[in-house]
């Protein structure tokens, strides 16, 4: 099995983080995973992305081709991707920051559209958890990776306790939107 994921936003949304949950998440699953950030000319603010790839089997390039899947937090981010997601993919976009109206759509894969900003801000009275609402609408949709590996990564990590709290309660508020 190889599955590929791009992951894009503007820079401080929490792309590289999230992208760097789901690799790790690859691993202590026992699966291999390539984690392939890029970052745009601004920190915060520009462009981020990361191609995530998981596999069975030893990883011989991270470099993407056609994705299986995309979550996508702007519009810059998916006019940019959703034509290069495979046919019978899926996108997770942010139906916050992401007109569902676009000219389009989502090419040939499937859209989840997830309010992932309000889900954030429902759930912690900020936006600042938008990307694992986001992460877990992916998840809850294409379930590639146990929604158990990132809850202990995120409880797990030793930083900011208020930090991970939040993340985990908009981790599984996204998780089961992707339901709705």
């Amino acid at each position: 099995m190889l599955f590929q994921v791009i992951m894009a936003g503007f820079g401080g949304q929490g792309i590289m983080y999230i992208g760097d949950l789901f690799a790790q998440a690859c691993l202590d699953e026992g699966r291999h995973a390539a984690f392939m950030p890029s970052y745009g000319a601004a920190v915060r603010g520009g462009t981020a992305n990361c191609v995530v790839t998981l596999s069975d089997t030893e990883i011989g390039s991270p470099l993407m081709d056609c994705p299986d899947a995309a979550i996508v937090m702007n519009t810059p981010s998916f006019l940019q991707f959703r034509s290069s997601v495979k046919k019978g993919g899926i996108i997770i976009a942010n139906a916050s920051m992401i007109d569902r109206e676009l000219p389009g759509g989502g090419g040939d894969a499937r859209v989840v559209w997830v309010p992932a900003t309000e889900i954030s801000r429902e759930v912690t009275g900020d936006a600042k958890s938008a990307n694992m609402a986001a992460l877990g609408a992916f998840l809850g949709a294409e379930p590639v990776v146990g929604a158990a590996s990132i809850e202990a990564l995120v409880t797990g990590g030793g930083g900011n306790r208020d930090a991970a709290v939040k993340n985990l309660a908009v981790f599984r508020a996204g998780l089961a939107q992707a339901f709705v």
